[in-house]
């Protein structure tokens, strides 16, 4: 359990003591290992020593006592690696995981040694976005409408996940029913609704930095990743075909090859 602005986060350390560091922040909705859990094996292969980050009211993290700011999130992810003797890390994320990876390269540009951005933008959500964000957050803390976990994931993942994986599905739908509603509706207002624009920042990143988008997502088309691409200098882009907001876990053989291509090679230490 790791102190951090946010609350006290649950991190789970694995792979090599010795080995470069790789902080891994999920999605909404989703714990660490329900984003990234099929990814550890590969990463510890490839001798990183990861740091699966469950975010406030997630598996075994504690809730956020209040709204918080992406920037926050940022914070907290370098106090992550603090308590981990961490100097330097490539900064693996998946949707809000992606904001706060971005802020991190950001705020603190020489703790960041590569960045994976996976179903992720740089952009506020538009005004219509952020209103339909904070009445569902109005919503959510109200009890209403009962059963948000399977609409929502029903726009999560792609139709060919849905087909290939039903029982995930299910699980995911009812890991998001769980929550408890007040910590779940300051989330859905915190991350979805009032998060900051960092678009034109971007070109100030420096980290070697790989973007994946999934061609299904609904909630980030290809055009944020693009963007995103676009603007950070240097960054690779790939588009996984048949896959929707969650790629690390719907296409995880696809992804895993990505990292391997992209986080197996010699280091900048």
């Amino acid at each position: 359990m790791v102190p951090t602005t946010l609350g006290e986060l649950h991190v789970q350390r694995g792979g090599p003591t010795g080995g470069d560091t790789a902080p891994l922040w999920p999605s909404v909705l989703s714990d660490g290992r329900t984003s990234w859990g099929a990814h550890l094996p590969v990463l510890h292969q490839l001798g990183w020593r990861t740091l699966l980050v469950d975010p406030p009211g997630t598996g075994g993290s504690g809730p956020a006592a209040r709204a918080f700011t992406m920037e926050e999130c940022a914070t907290a992810a370098i106090r992550i690696l603090d308590a981990s003797a961490a100097d330097r890390a490539a900064i693996l994320g998946l949707s809000w995981g992606g904001f706060v990876g971005l802020r991190v390269a950001l705020a603190a540009p020489e703790r960041v040694s590569a960045l994976v951005l996976s179903n992720t933008s740089t952009r506020r959500p538009s005004l219509l976005p952020r209103q339909r964000a904070q009445l569902s957050s109005y919503l959510v803390r109200a009890g209403v409408p009962r059963g948000l976990g399977r609409r929502t994931v029903a726009a999560m993942l792609s139709e060919s996940s849905h087909r290939a994986d039903p029982g995930f599905t299910e699980r995911l739908a009812a890991g998001a029913d769980r929550l408890e509603r007040a910590q779940l509706a300051r989330v859905v207002r915190s991350v979805l609704a009032n998060r900051t624009d960092v678009a034109d920042a971007l070109p100030r990143i420096t980290a070697p930095t790989l973007v994946i988008a999934g061609e299904e997502d609904q909630a980030f088309a290809r055009v944020h990743a693009e963007e995103l691409a676009g603007r950070i200098p240097g960054a690779r882009l790939e588009v996984l075909p048949y896959v929707g907001h969650m790629a690390p876990r719907e296409a995880p053989g696809a992804v895993a090859r990505l990292l391997d291509g992209f986080l197996g090679g010699p280091r900048d230490h």
